[in-house]
C-alpha cells in the first residue's frame, strides 16, 4: 500500500476579483518509509497540497488516498493518523511546553503510561530541559519550532507532513531534526512528506524530490536522477601542477564551451559534449604535450541549479495560495 497516492488532484480558489488554480492535476505516489520532499517557490501549491492530504482542505477535483484512506470520505480518520507541522508553529502559548505535549497526548489517546517517557525523550532529543515548564509564548522562534516538530511526532503517526521544518533552527538543531527524520523513516518505517525551500536539506535527506511550479509537478525523481536529466550540463575541470598560457589555446582549439579559466587555481573548466568519449582523448593529448595534471573531475549540476532552471522558465509572480479565501 502506498502511503500517499493522488490522481489529478486539483484545488481552485475563487473570489469576486480573482481565480487561482493552486494545485493543478497533481499525481503523486509515495511509498511507505519514504522521505519525500516537495520543492517550489512561494505560491507554487506546496502548502495547499499538504493541507489537502492532511484532511484540512477539500480538493476541487481529483482524488487522493493517505494510508489507504480517502481524503474526502475518511478526512477525520486521516487527521487522527497523521502528524502535521504547519509553516507557523501553532502552539497554545499560555500553556507550558509540557502541557502542550500532554494536550496532544490526550487529543490522540496516547496511553497514559507512555506520555511521561515520550516527554523525557523529547526533552533529551531537542535539548529543551530548561524550557519544558515555561509558557510556549515566551519561547524564541527557534525553540517554538522545536516544540512544534516534537508535537507533530509525539503521537507516533505513520506519516508526518512537515512544512519548512528547519527554517528557524540553528545549524546544530537542524542537524538533530534531520537525523531524527532519517532514523524514524529507517527504523520505525515512518513516511515523511516535507515542503521546503532548503535545497541542500532536500538533496541530502530525501529518497525522492518533486518540484512543483504554478500548481503542477514539473519534475520528480531521486536527486541523482534529476541531476542525470541535466548531465549535458556537467562541467569537466582540468587542474594542472603549473600554469602555462598555451593551455588556453589548446582548449580553444578543441572547440569546447569554456566555462572558466583560472590561472590562480591553474585550472580550466569546460563543457564537453561527449564527455565519456572525448575526455580520455583530451587527457592523452595533454600528456603528449607535457602538461602535468593534478586532477580531472566532473562536476554535476546541483539540485539548486536544476530547481532554479525549472521554476524560472515559467514563473510568473502570483499571490500566495494561503492568502486567498474560498
Amino acid at each position: 500500500m502506498l502511503a500517499v497516492e493522488t490522481s489529478k488532484l486539483t484545488k481552485d480558489y475563487k473570489t469576486k476579483e480573482a481565480f487561482l488554480r493552486a494545485v493543478d492535476t497533481l499525481d503523486l505516489a509515495i511509498e511507505e518509509s519514504e522521505i519525500y520532499s516537495l520543492l517550489g517557490p512561494n505560491g507554487a501549491g506546496k502548502t495547499t497540497s499538504v493541507r489537502i492530504l492532511a484532511g484540512l482542505l477539500r480538493p476541487t477535483d481529483g482524488n487522493a488516498k493517505v494510508l489507504g484512506l480517502d481524503i474526502i470520505k475518511d478526512a477525520q480518520e486521516i487527521r487522527s493518523n497523521v502528524g502535521l507541522l504547519t509553516e507557523t508553529p501553532a502552539l497554545y502559548e499560555r500553556l507550558t511546553v509540557r502541557r502542550n505535549l500532554e494536550f496532544i497526548a490526550d487529543l490522540y489517546d496516547v496511553p497514559k503510561e507512555e506520555v511521561k517517557p515520550r516527554i523525557e525523550e523529547i526533552i533529551d532529543l531537542f535539548e529543551i530541559s530548561e524550557k519544558i515548564d515555561e509558557p510556549a509564548g515566551a519561547l524564541s522562534k527557534g525553540m517554538k519550532q522545536k516544540v512544534a516538530i516534537a508535537r507533530a511526532m509525539f503521537h507516533d503517526p505513520k506519516i508526518i507532513f512537515l512544512d519548512e521544518p528547519t527554517a528557524s533552527l540553528a545549524p546544530e538543531s537542524a542537524k538533530i531534526v534531520r537525523e531524527q527524520i532519517q532514523k524514524l523513516a529507517k527504523t520505525e518505517h515512518r513516511t515523511f512528506f516535507i515542503c521546503t525551500h532548503n535545497l541542500f536539506e532536500a538533496e541530502i535527506l530525501s529518497s525522492r524530490v518533486g518540484i512543483i511550479n504554478r500548481g503542477s509537478l514539473v519534475a520528480e525523481g531521486t536527486p541523482a536522477e534529476l541531476r542525470d536529466l541535466h548531465k549535458d550540463q556537467r562541467i569537466t575541470v582540468f587542474r594542472f601542477t603549473k600554469w602555462d598560457n598555451a593551455l588556453k589555446n589548446f582548449f580553444e582549439d578543441l572547440d569546447l564551451e569554456l566555462i572558466e579559466i583560472d590561472q590562480n587555481q591553474k585550472s580550466i573548466s569546460a563543457i564537453i559534449p561527449q564527455v565519456e568519449k572525448q575526455t580520455p582523448t583530451i587527457i592523452e593529448n595533454l600528456v603528449k604535450q607535457k602538461y602535468s595534471m593534478v586532477e580531472v573531475r566532473h562536476e554535476y549540476p546541483t539540485l539548486e541549479k536544476i530547481y532554479l532552471e525549472l521554476v524560472e522558465t515559467e514563473s510568473i509572480p502570483r499571490e500566495e495560495e494561503e492568502e486567498i479565501e474560498e
